[in-house]
């Protein structure tokens, strides 16, 4: 290439400077696109980042004339990406050389051949790749050299030392197994260990904490209370931790305790110092408040052997333990099952709601908050119960799905959606989106794509206006194969809640999902949260990484709109644009 050397050593120090002075890695991509644009004359750049114990390979910047980022695992990769990264140094390929290994089958061609392509890995302080920096020309006129090499070698450590600083990777690998507002393991961490943990030992006990009320707390005096609430009970927990002690934050108000010993009763007098301990008068802003705790206990090997039946028994046993007036221990019997079960005669009244379909669905509006439109709706269920009045689903969905009555249940709710959703697109130009909710359990069910396939042939609704909301717990079933008889159906798949489940970033590339809905515990407060920004900023960047839509639900202030709206997140739902409505309250709001 033609070189200006006093254009050279401004651009570098340009480099340097905006490294130097970044605040977001989005800003320092886009920047440092800038200046190698006007350096090497090309536009076409990106930025591989590479985790090799996920097998994963991000593209956090990909511009391209021709090509959109790939989709792969990085043990699969058979581009010049992957061939550079194995090599570990820099490397330029003309075309020729380009088509050499793809005949000798070193590599395979993934897009567009260019002319010139130049690739220098990003090694952090270990000499450990970690990524790549790539520029390439589809000009003839415009082809790299051993000068150009070294000035992309310059930027490669300019780069590396800018995202060593930010930690990208590392967060997004935290993100998945840390709760960066409780300082604590997630649910997440908790099932990827727990197996291990529980066989390491001769007993291992669960302690499934509720906090007692915590909803009242919150209703009173506000959620920025409530949070430092949690945030201290976090702490006091966190303070028990060691080698036989383990502490998870389970999601909202509720935590984990996994205890490990070779004593029964020991591990007993264990439960009651923490019950004792951490529950009590706390302060905060000088004011105290009163905080209790129901806890239910589970015990290996006495009720199981696996983490996941040793959760839910404690879980139960938790119930239990607010049936009897909460601020209890209640340790785990099978007879649990049966009370849970029949409790308020919620089974039988169940059964009978099925029978005379006491449902009703309420559609809750998604705005796009640039148009100001409504694009679409997500379909909750209601049990209009003939003396109770509307019921909540979290009120009969946990046991509907024990009973296996989620599938007569789903089945209402996929079939009068879809019916509903034709009915209103027949008189509407741009049409809407309807979202339905799926569980894991149903999701299983073989008889689920004949059950959407009656439905699209009933109904007659397109099906690029339907799509199925799944819970990332779903992926610890390997469902692909489901997933990819409805997307062969033209339906498109969301993940509902996203970052609050079971998520591995690995499954977001197994798995043909469109799109993410970004958990309303991520959205409230936001603007006064450092932390909650920094988890939702490495969410948004991995689903632009992916090329996934966003929605962002539970949105109730303008700062939390303002907020997503700044990253260019334009789909919202939440009581700030509309509650769940009825069907007549939502016809006429969006005005047929």
């Amino acid at each position: 290439m033609n070189k200006n050397n006093s254009n050279i050593q401004n651009n570098l120090y340009k480099i340097s400077k905006v490294v130097h002075d970044a605040h977001d890695l989005n800003k320092l991509f886009k920047n440092l696109h800038g200046i190698i644009t006007e350096l090497f004359k090309v536009r076409n750049f990106y930025i591989a980042l590479l985790n090799k114990d996920l097998d994963l390979l991000t593209y956090p910047y990909y511009h391209d004339i021709r090509d959109k980022a790939p989709k792969e695992k990085f043990s699969e990769g058979k581009g010049l990406t992957h061939y550079t990264l194995n090599k570990g140094k820099g490397e330029i390929f003309n075309k020729n050389d380009y088509q050499k290994l793809v005949d000798s089958n070193t590599i395979q061609i993934l897009g567009s051949t260019p002319d010139s392509w130049m690739g220098v890995p990003l090694k952090d302080y270990n000499k450990t790749t970690i990524g790549l920096i790539v520029i390439q020309s589809y000009k003839r006129e415009i082809i790299f050299d051993k000068d150009d090499l070294k000035m992309m070698s310059f930027i490669s450590e300019q780069l590396t030392l800018g995202i060593e600083r930010f930690q990208h990777i590392k967060e997004l690998h935290h993100m998945i197994y840390y709760d960066p507002i409780m300082e604590l393991p997630n649910k997440s961490s908790l099932f990827k260990d727990g197996d291990k943990i529980i066989k390491k030992h001769d007993f291992t006990a669960c302690l499934f904490i509720d906090l007692d009320d915590f909803m009242l707390i919150n209703d009173t005096h506000g959620p920025e209370i409530a949070n430092k609430l949690l945030q201290n009970i976090s702490y006091k927990l966190s303070k028990s931790s060691n080698k036989n002690t383990r502490v998870f934050y389970w999601g909202a108000d509720k935590f984990m305790v996994v205890l490990n010993g070779s004593d029964i009763n020991d591990l007993k007098k264990r439960v009651e110092i923490i019950s004792n301990k951490m529950f009590s008068t706390i302060t905060i802003n000088q004011k105290s408040y009163s905080v209790t705790a129901s806890i239910g206990v589970s015990i290996s090997p006495l009720h199981g052997d696996n983490i996941n039946d040793l959760c839910r028994d404690a879980d139960i046993a938790m119930h239990q333990a607010k049936e009897k007036g909460k601020n209890k221990i209640e340790y785990f019997k099978e007879y649990m099952k049966d009370v849970i079960i029949t409790n308020y005669g919620i089974e039988q009244s169940l059964k009978n709601a099925i029978i005379k379909q006491q449902w009703e669905i309420y559609y809750q509006p998604q705005i796009n908050s640039l148009t100001k439109k409504i694009v679409g709706f997500e379909a909750l269920i209601r049990w209009n119960h003939p003396e109770k009045g509307i019921i909540m689903p979290s009120q009969f969905i946990p046991t509907a799905e024990m009973n296996n009555h989620i599938f007569e249940i789903g089945e209402y709710v996929i079939r009068e959606t879809c019916k509903q959703t034709q009915k209103w697109n027949l008189n509407r130009d741009e049409k809407l989106i309807a979202s339905v909710n799926v569980s894991a359990k149903e999701f299983q069910r073989k008889e689920l794509i004949d059950l959407i396939d009656r439905t699209l042939d009933e109904t007659k609704i397109s099906t690029d206006c339907l799509n199925i909301e799944i819970t990332e717990n779903t992926f610890l079933d390997k469902n692909i194969s489901q997933i990819e008889k409805i997307k062969d159906r033209g339906i498109k798949i969301s993940i509902d809640d996203f970052g609050t489940g079971y998520s591995s970033l690995s499954y977001l590339y197994d798995y043909p999902i469109d799109s993410i809905k970004i958990d309303k515990s991520f959205v409230h407060g936001i603007q006064k949260d450092n932390q909650k920004k920094i988890l939702s900023n490495s969410i948004i960047n991995l689903a632009n990484n992916l090329d996934l839509k966003i929605v962002t639900e539970g949105v109730e202030t303008q700062q939390e709109v303002d907020f997503f709206q700044s990253k260019e997140c334009l789909i919202f739902q939440g009581y700030f644009f509309s509650k769940p409505l009825s069907k007549d309250q939502f016809e006429q709001f969006i005005k047929i």
